[in-house]
């Protein structure tokens, strides 16, 4: 039965059907929770009553997009859905937007170049260009590049990570990138530009690693002005794409 004063699930009134949409708000307040949320916590954050909730809920279950939290009441992404979340992570607009600049920045540095997504622990490289004749720098997809000493793990969470927050969108706002000069004391360093969504939030990392030597002050001008050609370049088409 619908409640009074509630819009129809199946109004299609409007081109996006109000049950999928409703889903994909749900979907949503679980993305900006990072943990469990309860029936409340989403009814209340969305305007809606608990019973349309748990409706939806019900059906996400069915469709393992959500699961039950193993303790405790509320909810969590399904099975199905992290799925999901790992194809997209590979196979996504940004990724493949970004692989013909990464094969230019790595013509025109000589170094390995990458882009990377952000994960839970930090930058989770989506594609990269490896320099063969740098053996000591393994770099592939699948590799996470962990915070809190890689930049481009630090530009993927500078808008929550509150310990580094302010430093990186200093060095954002000066350099339009960050770096970090052999954080593991093994001799390489490496620095990412961001590439942003329409909300301002950070959607990927393209950046470089390489030996630490080519960081001082009189090497790394040519190395930071070509990452950030390479993240304009890429921005600049990835904007074009979202408003065509």
């Amino acid at each position: 039965m619908q409640e009074p004063d509630e819009p129809s699930d199946n109004d299609l009134s409007t081109p996006i059907i109000k049950s999928v949409e409703v889903a994909v708000q749900i979907l949503d307040v679980l993305t900006e929770s990072q943990g469990v949320v309860r029936v409340t916590q989403i009814a209340k954050q969305l305007g809606m009553t608990k019973a349309r909730i748990s409706r939806h809920l019900q059906t996400l279950t069915h469709l393992g997009l959500v699961a039950k939290a193993r303790e405790g009441e509320g909810y969590v992404f399904g099975r199905k859905l992290v799925k999901y979340g790992r194809s997209a992570s590979f196979y996504n607009n940004i990724t493949e937007i970004a692989k013909p600049h990464l094969k230019r920045l790595h013509k025109i540095t000589g170094h390995t170049a990458f882009v990377a997504t952000a994960t839970q622990a930090g930058a989770l490289i989506t594609a990269a260009v490896q320099n063969s004749m740098e053996p000591g720098i393994m770099v592939q997809p699948g590799m996470v590049l962990r915070l809190p000493t890689s930049p481009s793990a630090r530009l993927l969470h500078m808008q929550n990570n509150k310990k580094s927050k302010s430093a990186v969108i200093d060095r954002v706002a000066e350099l339009g990138l960050d770096f970090e000069i052999d954080p593991t004391g093994n001799g390489l360093g490496g620095v990412a530009a961001p590439v942003f969504e329409q909300d301002g939030t950070v959607t990927a990392a393209i950046g470089l690693i390489l030996s630490s030597s080519l960081f001082l002050e009189d090497k790394r001008h040519d190395i930071f002005e070509a990452v950030k050609e390479a993240a304009t370049s890429i921005q600049d088409e990835y904007t074009k794409e979202y408003n065509s």
